[in-house]
């Protein structure tokens, strides 16, 4: 499942100003979920909202059992 919008607005004195819609599949927020708790030291400053859309996610899609499971 892959719904993508991409658009830039860049005026002349100012920088891009990017917006993105994406719907993840469970598949991916799986995959994004466990990268992100292993590369979390190593994370961009700036990505810190995404991670946590992420981790919430997971979070409210799981019984805490399950997380423990997911993420062992």
């Amino acid at each position: 499942m892959m719904n993508e919008t991409v658009s830039t607005n860049v005026s002349e004195n100012s920088r891009p100003s990017f917006n993105l819609t994406y719907n993840f599949s469970s598949a991916e927020i799986a995959i994004l979920a466990k990268f992100l708790r292993n590369n979390q030291s190593s994370l961009p400053k700036g990505l810190e909202s995404f991670e946590k859309a992420i981790e919430d996610s997971v979070y409210n899609s799981l019984s805490l059992e399950e997380v423990r499971n997911f993420y062992s």
